[in-house]
């Protein structure tokens, strides 16, 4: 698991303007408070392969897509960075934003309860990781706003998903859409 991470990794950080969460000193030991800190918060237990992540990258993203995960602290910023820049690559911050822009909408399904919020889809919704608490544990699924917050398509796990955003494969296995729902909603 982290062999496979670790050489999808390597090829993300060839890719153009590529960035992640800087190694120095006393990250390891921020970045294991940090995630021990976000499983207490959201009351989940993260699947081994996006910990892996979190503690050997934090975040990354690329000219073109990004993982989000646990962004610098205060202490860690130096010369230009500034805090706005990671904002978007807040895992914490963006699962707040999904569940409160979705939750308790009658014409959007409801951000699942165990997981996270991992990515943002460009075309409108979202890349959920399912936690160990799910029936789901370690899959990846795409919610779209435009089937009102349904499920699209999955990845098998975080591993998957990693190697798709930065190779191309797998294919990601597409899911039924309830498209009746849709119909009800529109004209409801």
């Amino acid at each position: 698991m982290s062999n496979e991470i670790t050489n999808i990794m390597a090829l993300a950080q060839k890719l153009e303007n590529f960035e992640c969460r800087k190694k120095k000193g006393t990250l390891q030991l921020q970045l294991q408070l940090q995630i021990k800190n976000l499983e207490r918060e959201f009351k989940i237990t993260l699947p081994e392969p996006y910990k892996f992540f979190l503690e050997q990258y934090g975040f990354c993203f690329w000219c073109g897509d990004n993982v989000k995960g646990l962004v610098p602290l205060e202490d860690e910023y130096e010369g230009d960075e500034d805090e706005e820049d990671f904002i978007d690559d807040d895992v914490i911050r963006a699962t707040k934003y999904y569940r409160q822009r979705y939750d308790n909408k009658d014409e959007y399904q409801s951000v699942p309860e165990h997981g996270l919020v991992i990515n943002s889809y460009d075309g409108g919704g979202y890349y959920f990781l399912f936690s160990e608490e799910s029936e789901r544990a370690g899959e990846v699924g795409l919610f779209l706003t435009e089937t009102y917050g349904q499920e699209e398509s999955k990845f098998k796990s975080f591993t998957d998903y990693l190697s798709f955003l930065v190779t191309g494969t797998p294919d990601p296995d597409l899911v039924d859409v309830d498209y009746d729902k849709i119909m009800d909603i529109i004209e409801g």
